[in-house]
């Protein structure tokens, strides 16, 4: 193989390997968005069951 060669899959393979990286980069901002989405979810869930604690409280529903 000569060098021109090398040089040839040496930039190829870079050309793969940025590809790939891109590819993922998109991938990871979407789980991202999935996670703040779910984070989010989360925050409200979490506000019902701590005002339904309160309001159980406050009737005297704890018997």
């Amino acid at each position: 193989m000569s060098w021109r060669d090398k040089v040839v899959e040496a930039l190829r393979t870079g050309f793969v390997l940025n590809e790939r990286v891109m590819e993922l980069a998109k991938k990871v901002e979407r789980l991202d968005d999935d996670v703040r989405t779910i984070d989010r979810r989360l925050v409200r869930m979490e506000t019902l069951v701590e005002l339904a604690g309160r309001q159980q409280r406050l009737s005297g529903g704890a018997e």
